[in-house]
């Protein structure tokens, strides 16, 4: 196996573990034994657990900074929005333990967050910012705090990506189920667009 293909292999592995388990929980010993290799292996590529979860939490905020980035250059501050939070919200379906994890640090105050990532958070806030004050110059949009927007998109997408299994323990005894249906993720993001760019609008 390359020296990339084991280093891909290790980060694949350990994604899923810090998901499942959180960062003080999980195990380089139960990584290297998933990934079929031994412990100082990891340790070639990755000095300790610090540095995998580095490694692995960091390279998932840019990617999601940069997509947004990419997907928010086109048309005015309201399809510059929509599209934001759904780029976010697409980010979240298709890449499901990162979700988890971003939940985690949500939920925990950042205790665990790497430094090294505020930056790539920083950014997805930047361009929030220039789109809402876009639409303010545009006059589409009244004014509003960026960070509040922020934590809408993201405490909502994260919190009901992660939260299915309370969901599911609640129906059980619940008497009125048919009024709290389960909604699929992506109209759940849909909806929240359309809330949040609505509050916005003059």
């Amino acid at each position: 196996m390359a020296k990339e293909s084991k280093k891909e292999l290790i980060l694949q592995v350990a994604i899923a573990n810090f998901s499942k388990f959180g960062y003080e929980n999980t195990n380089l010993d139960l990584i290297a034994k998933e990934c079929a290799i031994t412990k100082p292996a990891i340790y070639y590529h990755y000095k300790d657990k610090a540095t995998l979860y580095q490694a692995v939490i960091c390279s998932q905020f840019s990617k999601l900074a940069h997509i947004i980035e990419e997907n928010t250059l086109e048309g005015d501050a309201t399809h510059k929005l929509h599209n934001y939070i759904h780029t976010f919200g697409s980010f979240l379906i298709f890449n499901p333990t990162f979700n988890a994890i971003f939940a985690r640090e949500i939920a925990s105050g950042a205790a665990t967050l790497p430094i090294q990532c505020i930056s790539f958070l920083a950014r997805t806030l930047a361009r929030l910012i220039q789109i809402l004050e876009e639409g303010v110059e545009e006059g589409i949009f009244e004014k509003e705090n960026p960070f509040m927007i922020q934590m809408m998109i993201v405490t909502t997408l994260t919190s009901y990506n992660t939260t299915k299994p309370l969901r599911e323990k609640v129906l059980l005894v619940l008497e009125e189920k048919s009024k709290l249906p389960e909604v699929e993720f992506a109209d759940i993001i849909e909806s929240l667009s359309k809330k949040i760019i609505k509050g916005l609008l003059c």
